[in-house]
């Protein structure tokens, strides 16, 4: 059984942007004597099953797109004839029965909202390169990826553990989804040209590569006010100074994105994730000093 192929399909070195959400939220909550490890976990698992369906289903529709003649990112699994057409259909519906498996414990607990966030979620991954207006085509994928790899990731898994959202969870919600669109837009100058011989007009691909490195110095500087509103709200301003042990990183990161091009940003990519890391650790060990 080819077990690798599906592996790299499920590209897990970006599952931290479904991670970390949940991770950092369970860490905000004002009383840990409330956490639910059932319910921890579940999230968990729901949110990677959801990611790896958004990446299975990008395989395919960029596959029959054309999008993938000439990757400079890691190799697609499809275009590479590891994994056939069919195969990846069917692994798209066994894990959308998986995450309704697993997500319905998570709507009894949660109710209405969880329900709307999970059918919604299922819904996106699916248009987010399908569909008669993919997302990832039409200049939209950073807004899809800002609100649920962000505000809905982190306020959803909050929301599950407490009970309410609060502005704690917000202001996280923002600073995680502000990453998170710096790692897709870091993809998106990688890909500009291929992208656009494709006619794969993602937001860079309209408004230009000196826009999206625009936009990483904006989201860096949104991310740190967020993250500087959630101390004052946490009231420990520690975590912010902690959490700023980061900034050369981010200043690298911004570097890369100015200077570096093509296949070199991969190494980019790796640091953004590292990033996001790194904040949740310092998160953590500013909340316990």
């Amino acid at each position: 059984m080819k077990i690798k192929p599906w592996i790299y399909a499920s590209r897990p070195k970006t599952l931290v942007a479904s991670i970390v959400p949940i991770i950092s939220s369970s860490i905000i909550i004002p009383d840990m004597k409330i956490f639910k490890p059932s319910i921890f976990f579940l999230t968990v698992i729901s949110a990677m099953i959801i990611q790896i369906i958004t990446n299975y289903v990008n395989d395919l529709f960029d596959f029959l797109n054309g999008a993938d003649k000439n990757r400079l990112g890691p190799k697609r699994m499809l275009q590479s004839g590891l994994l056939s057409e069919t195969e990846i259909k069917n692994a798209v519906k066994f894990l959308l029965i998986m995450g309704i498996l697993s997500g319905l414990p998570l709507v009894i607990h949660g109710g209405w909202a969880i329900l709307l966030i999970g059918l919604s979620s299922f819904l996106f991954a699916y248009l987010y390169t399908a569909g008669p207006i993919p997302l990832a085509y039409n200049g939209l994928g950073d807004l899809f990826v800002f609100i649920y790899f962000g505000l809905i990731a982190v306020m959803g898994s909050y929301y599950l553990q407490t009970g309410f959202i609060d502005q704690n969870s917000v202001w996280l919600g923002i600073s995680i989804g502000a990453k998170n669109v710096i790692l897709l837009s870091i993809n998106n100058i990688r890909d500009y040209k291929e992208d656009k011989k494709n006619n794969k007009k993602t937001l860079i691909v309209y408004l230009g590569q000196n826009f999206g490195r625009a936009q990483i110095l904006f989201l860096f500087i949104l991310s740190y006010i967020s993250l500087f509103n959630l101390s004052i709200g946490l009231d420990q301003h520690l975590i912010f100074y902690l959490i700023l042990i980061g900034v050369p990183i981010s200043i690298n990161i911004l570097y890369d994105s100015i200077y570096k091009k093509e296949t070199v940003l991969n190494k980019t990519l790796a640091k953004v994730s590292a990033l996001l890391v790194i904040e949740t650790c310092l998160l953590m060990i500013g909340l316990n000093l």
